[in-house]
This record gives C-alpha cells, sequence and structure tokens, in this order.
C-alpha cells in the first residue's frame, strides 16, 4: 500500500531538514564567534570608543590646553569620550557641570563589589584624555566624597540636565539607566548596604607628577 511506504520517505525529510537546521545553527555561531574574536581585536585598536563598547586612546582631534575649553557652553552636549590614560582604554559617559568645572560619574558598584568598573582603574592612576567637540584636553579626575556640598551640587546639576523633563532622548535614556542600576544594586548586594554605590569625578588640568590623595 502507498501509505506505508511514504513513511521512510517523510522520516528521510525530517531528517534532513533537521541537519539543515543544525548546519544553519553552527554557521551563525561560527559568525558570532568570529564577530566577537573580531571585536576584541579591532576595539582596543580603535580611535575611541565604539558606541557602548569601550575602544582605544584618543587620537584624532585638536589637542588644546585645558583653560581653552568652556566647560558651560559644551555642557549642551549630552556625553563625552575619556580615555584612562594608564589603562590605554576608552569609553563614552554622560557628564554635566557645575560652577564651570565638568563631572563624570559611575553609578553602580563601583568600588569594592562584584564587578570590575573603570574607577578602579582611576584609583591607580588619574590621568585622563577627554574628547569633546572635537578637541582634545589632558585631565585628572579627581574623586568628589559623598556628604560633601560638592557632591550634593554637582549630583543635582547632572540630575537636572538628564531629568528629560521635556521627553526624548533624556527621558528615554534616563529611565532606562535608572531601571538598570536598580535591578543591578539589588544583583549585586549593594542595596543592602549603607554606603552608596556611585562614583563621582571632578575633571580637573593634568599637571605633571600631580596626583589625587
Amino acid at each position: 500500500m502507498p501509505a506505508p511506504a511514504s513513511l521512510p520517505l517523510e522520516g528521510v525529510a525530517e531528517t534532513s531538514r533537521r541537519r539543515a537546521w543544525i548546519r544553519r545553527l553552527a554557521a551563525l555561531a561560527g559568525l558570532i564567534a568570529a564577530g566577537l574574536a573580531g571585536s576584541a581585536f579591532l576595539l582596543p585598536r580603535a580611535d575611541g570608543p565604539v558606541f557602548v563598547f569601550a575602544g582605544g586612546p584618543l587620537r584624532s582631534g585638536e589637542r588644546v590646553d585645558f583653560a581653552a575649553v568652556d566647560w558651560n557652553r559644551v555642557d549642551g552636549l549630552h556625553e563625552l569620550e575619556l580615555e584612562i590614560v594608564a589603562a590605554g582604554s576608552s569609553r563614552t559617559l554622560w557628564f554635566s557641570v557645575h560652577d564651570g568645572a565638568a563631572y563624570v560619574a559611575c553609578d553602580l558598584d563601583c568600588l569594592g563589589g562584584r564587578l570590575t568598573r573603570w574607577p578602579q582603574q582611576i584609583e591607580r592612576d588619574d590621568r585622563v584624555v577627554v574628547r569633546i567637540d572635537g578637541r582634545l584636553v589632558d585631565g585628572r579626575l579627581i574623586h568628589v566624597p559623598h556628604g560633601s556640598a560638592e557632591y550634593r551640587e554637582a549630583r543635582a546639576a547632572r540630575e537636572r540636565k538628564y531629568a528629560g523633563d521635556e521627553g526624548g532622548r533624556a527621558a528615554a535614556e534616563t529611565a532606562a539607566h535608572g531601571a538598570v542600576v536598580e535591578v543591578g544594586e539589588v544583583l549585586t548586594g549593594r542595596s543592602a548596604r549603607e554606603e552608596p554605590g556611585d562614583r563621582l569625578y571632578r575633571l580637573d588640568p593634568h599637571t605633571p607628577h600631580a596626583r589625587s590623595p
């Protein structure tokens, strides 16, 4: 009868389809592995960060004196690129300005936690290069202690800048950022500690042999 004869053919077809899917998945896995390997090789050599990924040292841009940057004017920009000199790596960070000085922050489990974060590199060597508005400037990051008047005022300026009251990109990014920090503090155990998990830094001019205390 034709029906029983068709069963082996259906089984062969099913096996063929499964093998085709396995080959496709293997090819996809190979592409992903190649992409990761390529990124691991290329990103540290890139001229600055690439989207949300850390990149290599900042090379392009006009190098200017620290005093030549009007931080109040560039505060209208959303972010800057920061190279940690000793680490030879760079990243994109939000920044804000208070009393004519620029500030950057790490908001989650920055020191003494389970995650390895860029402030740990700054603790060892505070020299940085900033690229903003097409210009490069040498500087150093100075830790602003929790509870100080400077911390409260600079944090308030940062929150005003990124509150996103007008909607759009700032509102969406701030909401997403806050959600990530909230979940991250629970996962890392930071929410159960009295010590705040964030770290705030002021960008100061770099002078030879200068080192933050």
